[in-house]
């Protein structure tokens, strides 16, 4: 109480929002987590780049232009991030299962756009599942359907 008055007296601003608070839209997490995806293996290949940008437009339904800045968005905000908790808090707190299932199966589609499913890339996918309480039956069930549909 006496805080508060003290508070009022100095006009001190309220506490600022934290990072997993902050109510950036859906579609950038989502684009983020791919994109971080894309860098599990330390190499982005054009292939994971075109395949970021289609997912993205078939779920979105959003332009060629409006993908684009999306993933430029969506990359500054992954290179300030300090953890996947940044992008994952906030799906797994306001998207149904099948939602977050489909963010599963496109980082399965990142990761395997370039041919082969690299160590790193498993890992992440593993961890965003875990993140957004996927079971492990559930993730390896949308890995080998990325890799039949293949």
């Amino acid at each position: 109480m006496m805080l508060d008055q003290l508070k009022k007296l100095f006009g001190a601003s309220p506490v600022t929002q934290g990072v997993l608070e902050q109510r950036e839209p859906l579609e950038l997490a989502t684009a983020a987590l791919l994109l971080e995806l894309a860098r599990a293996d330390f190499s982005e290949s054009a292939a994971e780049k075109e395949a970021i940008g289609h997912l993205l437009q078939r779920r979105f339904g959003t332009s060629q232009e409006a993908t684009d800045k999306l993933l430029a968005e969506a990359a500054l905000r992954a290179d300030r991030a300090v953890s996947l908790h940044e992008f994952t808090h906030r799906l797994n707190r306001e998207l149904p299962e099948s939602d977050k299932l489909s963010i599963i199966e496109m980082l399965w589609r990142v990761a395997n756009a370039d041919g082969r499913i690299d160590k790193h890339e498993e890992q992440l996918v593993q961890r965003i599942a875990g993140l957004l309480h996927i079971s492990d039956r559930d993730r390896m069930r949308l890995k080998l359907k990325t890799l039949i549909a293949e």
